[in-house]
C-alpha cells in the first residue's frame, strides 16, 4: 500500500469517530480530496499543447487575444 492510501484510511477512521468535530471532518474531507487529486494517475500519451499568444500575434496581424475568448471555447 502506498503512503497516501494509508493516510486516507487514517483520515476516514478519524471521521468515523464520534468525538471528531464537524470542522475537523470537513478539513479531513478536503485533505482526502486534495491527496487524491495530487496522486491521480497521469494518462499515457497525453500531448501537451503550448499556447503562445505573442507568436500567434506575430504570425497573424489580425489575431486578437483575450482570456475570455479562450474560456468560451
Amino acid at each position: 500500500m502506498k503512503d497516501y492510501e494509508s493516510l486516507i484510511e487514517r483520515l476516514f477512521d478519524e471521521n468515523s469517530r464520534v468525538d471528531t468535530t464537524d470542522a475537523q471532518r470537513e478539513a479531513n474531507e478536503f485533505r482526502i480530496k486534495q491527496i487524491r487529486l495530487m496522486n491521480r494517475p497521469i494518462p499515457p500519451n497525453t500531448p501537451y499543447i503550448r499556447f503562445d499568444p505573442i507568436t500567434e500575434r506575430l504570425q497573424d496581424s489580425n489575431y486578437s487575444y483575450a482570456p475570455s475568448k479562450l474560456l468560451s471555447k
